[in-house]
This record gives structure tokens, C-alpha cells and sequence, in this order.
């Protein structure tokens, strides 16, 4: 489908997948939601019908994506109504999205996938050059797994099992980094050189991996999850020197998946949410169905094709190939994190393929260095992504005015031991929320959870680099 013409897995309506937010969603409120469904509907529906103020952050995304835009007639109306792109403070309406909210408010989400709504918008799909069927939404199907556990560094993680790679490769590192005689080294730039090397590795033995319901992976996510394992890929890794991906032992391609959000949720019972949602791209496949105010996703671009090959040459990952009802590999990494079964955080992120090492980053300098929550968030953090053998590091000015960048220092040292480096201004973005397991406020029993609950100090921390900020009731 996308061999005679690659950029359509990735750009246009033959990039997206069936959208499966809404019944994601739907299937959770079922089974623990306690408003009346029509009621969650109402914030966006006012949103979307009477306008939101857009912020830099979204004003910057606009300039960037400017061109697909204004090429696309449902992201034009919306997005650039007087024939230019909105700029920061102008007001952003969606009428068709808002009807589209209130219908699912009212019938639920068979509005979408087996009502009028979900037959306009696939008209629009196939108008637009897709291949969705009305028999592709009626089909949909939500399917509920348990999460993955991962044990490291004495927390519990529980996070996506594939095929998100999320938390079996957060895991990965954690176990290699944890297995050294002292964590000492992660308060300075050997630190960093370890971490890049880990991240390396686990990219490399990633890409085995996929959906379970299509492939066995099984025996890679217990590979992943060993502490054995991880001993000997610490063993291959080397103070003084990086090496070409070879070393590593890449059998596939990489992701460019990216273009995701993430929030995080802690309630007063200590029930916790960590959820990442996406359209992959900004602005997903560049496309907007016009009737509905639905942006299309493209996260067909996920999937590996055997046509492809990476500017090494590397070959697609087969464990990742495209077939009817398939969901691709991701590298989303939303993670509650437990000590002693206590609850001691949530975190997640958005930044595509950089998310996992985000992620880790962020608990790494709360959990293991001690940083404050907002220290740990902030903190310049290196991505890599084993193909191209380059590290990058942040050099980025956020929206208040905040220089976040590596050392120069750092950077030295990395370069000494024969890294490349880039550097990026716009790096991963991660949501964290903290609660204090030394201070408890409030007393420490009661909840939905049960008598042994421990409410501790809550604190929550929004990424600067996307300009966003906590809230709490």
C-alpha cells in the first residue's frame, strides 16, 4: 500500500489507523468512572464551541506544521480561518467537533462507531484518499490486558505491556544502570555516558518486539525484564568509549513515532492514572475531517514495511509489520510507581521515541539523585536513538524565558569518549506527580483502597518545556 509512495504511510488519510481513543476511554469510565458519562463532555464541548485561547506552545506547533495546515481544508477552517494560521492569544473555535461531542455525550460512543457520526467522518476518510470502512468502526474492539510489572532500583513499576515498549525497556535500563556497585556516578557526567549506553542497548533489543496478540513476545519482554540479562549488557559497557550501532547489536530499524501528550492523575482515595494519548504527528496525518472536527491520526507510520530501510540500510522489524487489526510498536511509558506497595508516583510523557528515555531521566533524578520533583522535570536530559549514532542534548528556551541545557562541561565528556553530538530545542515532555512517603498529611488511613492506604503530600509537576501547569481540586 505504501510502496509506491512512502510519505502517504505517514502524511494524508492512508496514514491512519481506526481511532480507538474514544472507546479506550469509554471502556475505562465503565469499569471505574463515577459521573454520569454526559457530564465529562461538557468542558470540551464548551471548548470546542465557544473557543479556547491559543497558547504559545500550540502557536509554535501551527508555525511549524504551517504549510499542511493551510493545504488541509478541515485544519484550515479551524486552525487558520481568516486564510493565516492563529497566533498565540487569538481564539481557536471547532463547531463541528462540538456537535461531534454532543452526540457521544447523548448516545455514547456508538455515535462514533456504529451511528451517523462514525459514517460522516469515514465519508470524509475516503474523500480524502483513506481505505476506512464503516465495518472497520463497527469492528473495533477494545482490549483490556493487565499492566506490566517491572521491578528495579527497590520501586515497582506498572506500566503498558507491549505492544508499547514503554515500561519493559524503562525497565531494561533501570536494571543496567542499578546493577553498578554505587549509584553515586549518576550525580555526574559518567552518569550521563552510562545512561546514553544503556538507552543504546535497550533500543537495539526493543525492536523485537509487537503486538502480542500477533506475535510471541513473550520470551523478549522476560529477557527484558531480568536482572541477569541487564548484568550482561553491563558488562559490555564501556567508561571510556561509545560505539557504531553495530555493537549493539541492532537487528531493525528505529521509530520516528512521536507527537503524543500525557497527563497525570492522583485523587484524594490515592487512585492513580497515568494515560498517554496520540495522534502521532502534530496534527496527526495532516488532515481534519471536515463534518466531525476529528483530527486523523497517523499511526500507521508506526508500522515497519518491508520496503523500508534506515540511511544504514538497517532492514524493517518483521515483529512490527502491518496486518488487519494489528497495533504497532510504541514507545509510550505512562508508569505509576510503587515502594513497598505504597503509591510514590506517576509519571509519563510525550516526545515519541525519546519518550522512554525521558521517563527514566525524570525518575532517575527525583528517586535515585534526589532532585526536588520540578528539579528532576526540569533538568537538561540527553535523548538518543542508536540510529543515527548521535546523542542529542537540550538547548532550548521554554516559555518563560528559562534556558534548559546540557553542560558544556557534559558535553566535553561525552566527546572525549567519542560521542557525536546535536543538539535539540525541542526535547521530550514529561508530566510528574510525587506524593511523600516521609510526610504523611491528613492522617494515613481510609480510601477507596482499603485501611492501609497512606495519604502522603502530593506535589505535581508539569513540564516547562510545553508552558502547561499543575491543577488540583
Amino acid at each position: 500500500m505504501y510502496a509506491s509512495n512512502p510519505s502517504s504511510k505517514y502524511d494524508g488519510a492512508l496514514a491512519m489507523g481506526i481511532p480507538g481513543e474514544l472507546a479506550g476511554l469509554h471502556a475505562a469510565w465503565s469499569r471505574y468512572g463515577k459521573l454520569p458519562w454526559s457530564s465529562l463532555f461538557s468542558p470540551a464541548i464548551k471548548l470546542a464551541r465557544d473557543g479556547f485561547t491559543v497558547a504559545p506552545t500550540v502557536a509554535s506547533a501551527l508555525r511549524r506544521s504551517e504549510r499542511a495546515v493551510l493545504a488541509d481544508p478541515g485544519l484550515r477552517a479551524v486552525f487558520a480561518p481568516e486564510g493565516r494560521i492563529l497566533a498565540a492569544g487569538e481564539l481557536c473555535r471547532n463547531p463541528a467537533l462540538a456537535d461531534t461531542l454532543e452526540a457521544v455525550s447523548v448516545d455514547g460512543v456508538a455515535a462514533f462507531y456504529d451511528g451517523e457520526v462514525g459514517e460522516r467522518f469515514v465519508a470524509d476518510v475516503r474523500r480524502a484518499g483513506g481505505v476506512a470502512t464503516v465495518e472497520d468502526l463497527r469492528n473495533y474492539k477494545v482490549e483490556v490486558s493487565d499492566a506490566m510489572r517491572a521491578d528495579a532500583m527497590g520501586y515497582t513499576f506498572l506500566g503498558m505491556p507491549p505492544p508499547s515498549s514503554g515500561a519493559v525497556g524503562m525497565a531494561l535500563i533501570l536494571n543496567i544502570l542499578g546493577g553498578y556497585e554505587s549509584v553515586e556516578y549518576l550525580k555526574g557526567y559518567l552518569g550521563v555516558h552510562r545512561f546514553i549506553e544503556a538507552v543504546k542497548h535497550m533500543l537495539a533489543v526493543r525492536m523485537d518486539l509487537g503486538d502480542p496478540d500477533y506475535i510471541n513476545v513473550a520470551g523478549n519482554v522476560a529477557e527484558m525484564l531480568s536482572p541477569a540479562f541487564a548484568d550482561k549488557i553491563r558488562q559490555r559497557i564501556v567508561d571510556n568509549t561509545t560505539f557504531p550501532p553495530g555493537y549493539y547489536f541492532p537487528k531493525w530499524s528505529q521509530l520516528r513515532d512521536h507527537g503524543t501528550s500525557h497527563l497525570c492523575v492522583v485523587d484524594g482515595d490515592r487512585n492513580a492514572v497515568a494515560m498517554t494519548t496520540t495522534v502521532n504527528y502534530l496534527f496527526g496525518a495532516h488532515v481534519m475531517s471536515p463534518s466531525t472536527g476529528v483530527v486523523l491520526n497517523n499511526e500507521m507510520d508506526d508500522f515497519s514495511v518491508p520496503a523500508e530501510r534506515t540511511p544504514d540500510k538497517l532492514p524493517p522489524a518483521p515483529a512490527n509489520f502491518i496486518a488487519p487489526g494489528k497495533r504497532p510498536l510504541s514507545s509510550m511509558t505512562p508508569s505509576i510507581i510503587l515502594k513497598n506497595g505504597q503509591l510514590a508516583g506517576v509519571v509519563g510523557g510525550s516526545g515519541g521515541t525519546n519518550i522512554i528515555g525521558a521517563v527514566t531521566q525524570v525518575f532517575l533524578n527525583h528517586f535515585v539523585v534526589g532532585m526536588n520533583p520540578l528539579a528532576a522535570v526540569q533538568h537538561p536530559r540527553v535523548y538518543h536513538k542508536l540510529v543515527p549514532n548521535v546523542v542529542v542534548y537540550e538547548n532550548e528556551t521554554v516559555i518563560d524565558g528559562e534556558v534548559i541545557e546540557l553542560s558544556g562541561e557534559a558535553r566535553e565528556f561525552l566527546q572525549r569518549r567519542g560521542h557525536r553530538l546535536n543538539s535539540t530545542e525541542s526535547g521530550a515532555v514529561c508530566q510528574f506527580i510525587v506524593q511523600d512517603l516521609l510526610a504523611p498529611v491528613g492522617g494515613g488511613n481510609g480510601g477507596a483502597g482499603g485501611e492501609n492506604v497512606f495519604h502522603g503530600m502530593l506535589t505535581a509537576v508539569s513540564d516547562p518545556r510545553k508552558g502547561g501547569s499543575p491543577a488540583g481540586l
